[in-house]
């Protein structure tokens, strides 16, 4: 979910009412200025409560980037993008530029408006420690290096709440969403209109279920399914993962460009992650850090990045014991805080004991031989293993009511945010539309063109889009 946008450049329910104090009460104004000398793009700095339970309490900042309608005098109003996560920080990506090349075809009449949520980018940034520590296995073939593991998730967890106190325990999606009620307020706007990829289909849900009477046109895709529980989450991921190993590899046989081409990808794949257990790769790569790269190189983000080639060629040069291509794109070692602060209180791996995990694994291994549990669900299962605080918001349904109709959209073979999420999402919220593409990767708008114009007409037009692609 983490890289839906960043590698181009988530028991029964309790519906939460608005919280009784005002979000426009509790804010200050955005006072913009240029990102850049002379850019489109404005930023600002928003200052919100750091417990939205305390607004006269301790503070944080949140950073917000807005890219103006170049049609002022017909705009529609604002329209809000997260790019997935947990972490995805859109301010940034918008203040670096990159506005137009996400959504051009708002760019007109809409003004086009992200932050960095509390923890990422430039808002308040959490700097502690890895997701997954090198060295420390990932998938425990013994107790004692689950326990190891566990030690890791504590250590990186005590080191946060020592580090950054308070703000560890605020940094949940419920939490994010009132942020993101404040910057509507701030901006004067009365509805927000909103598009959300993978993670950011979350925390649009959450809006959603909080905010209802203020949701314009909403658009969730690559669906996180918060009904699930962790282990559901790691399986679909892994059955579809394990489809996109196979077609990646079926690329690589028929595409000349491939830096495999002609050699049985599986085997190399197999010997390669078999050679670096017994003995790192150049670049202490080990077998961990070889898999833990799956969940973010076999995704596909077409409109912006094509992976697979990058994919082949980093396997080809791991296979001649190179290990650099894979150093920077594994969850092992990804120094990307936030994303484990955030999924630990909202997307716990609720283990119960190196039994547990390793039932666990046995099952990921039998429905996905070759990829088994090398996906992002038991990414975050791993590193919230040991973690200090308790989830703030469990797995739990997110039934939406009294919102207008709600556009949710899905390949139908996504391995990040598998369909299967959309379709018992569009169950949970009333009046939804379901839109799917048939096409592999990660999120419809990033993967289909066709998808990519039902979503616009309905997001320029207020269109609602038949069921398919």
């Amino acid at each position: 979910m983490r890289r839906s946008l960043t590698a181009a450049s988530i028991a029964g329910a309790v519906v939460l009412a608005v919280v009784p104090v005002s979000t426009a009460a509790a804010t200050e104004s955005l006072h913009w200025k240029e990102c850049k000398p002379g850019a489109v793009e404005q930023c600002a700095t928003l200052t919100v409560p750091l417990d939205w339970s305390r607004p006269s309490g301790p503070t944080t900042d949140v950073f917000v980037a807005k890219v103006p309608a170049k049609d002022q005098k017909h705009k529609l109003g604002a329209l809000f993008f997260n790019p997935g996560g947990p972490g995805g920080a859109g301010g940034s990506i918008f203040a670096a530029g990159l506005a137009d090349a996400v959504l051009p075809q708002f760019r007109d009449r809409y003004d086009l408006v992200s932050f960095d949520p509390r923890g990422t980018g430039s808002s308040s940034q959490l700097d502690c420690g890895p997701v997954l520590r090198r060295g420390v296995p990932v998938f425990p073939k013994t107790k004692a290096q689950y326990d190891a593991l566990v030690a890791s998730s504590r250590a990186t967890g005590e080191q946060c709440l020592k580090q950054h106190g308070d703000l560890m325990r605020n940094l949940d999606t419920r939490t994010v969403a009132h942020d993101m009620d404040a910057i509507r307020a701030a901006l004067g706007e009365r509805k927000l209109n909103y598009i959300g990829l993978s993670y950011g289909s979350y925390l649009g849900t959450l809006y959603a279920q909080q905010f209802p009477q203020r949701v314009g046109r909403m658009v969730l895709d690559g669906i996180v399914d918060h009904e699930q529980g962790a282990l559901k989450f790691m399986l679909e991921e892994a059955k579809v993962m394990e489809e996109g190993f196979n077609r990646f590899a079926a690329w690589c046989s028929k595409d000349t460009s491939c830096a495999l081409h002609g050699q049985d990808v599986g085997a190399v794949w197999d010997r390669t992650v078999a050679k670096a257990d017994k003995t790192p790769l150049s670049g202490s790569v080990s077998g961990d850090v070889l898999r833990m790269a799956l969940p973010n190189l076999l995704p596909l983000t077409s409109m912006v990045s094509d992976n697979w080639p990058v994919l082949a060629t980093a396997l080809a040069k791991a296979a001649k014991g190179d290990g650099s291509g894979f150093a920077t794109l594994s969850y092992d070692g990804d120094p990307e805080t936030a994303y484990a602060a955030v999924s630990c209180m909202d997307l716990p791996g609720e283990l119960h004991g190196y039994a547990d995990a390793r039932a666990r694994l046995a099952l990921a291994k039998a429905v996905a031989p070759r990829v088994g549990a090398a996906v992002e669900g038991w990414a975050m299962t791993a590193a919230c293993a040991g973690w200090p605080i308790p989830p703030s918001n469990p797995w739990q349904a997110t039934p939406v009511h009294g919102t207008p109709p709600i556009l949710i959209t899905s390949t139908l073979h996504d391995p990040s945010t598998p369909v299967e999420n959309a379709r018992s999402l569009a169950r949970q919220i009333d009046h939804s539309r379901l839109l799917t593409a048939d096409t592999f990767g990660h999120t419809a708008y990033f993967n289909s063109a066709c998808a990519r114009d039902r979503i616009t007409d309905y997001l320029l037009d207020g269109k609602l889009p038949a069921q398919s692609c």
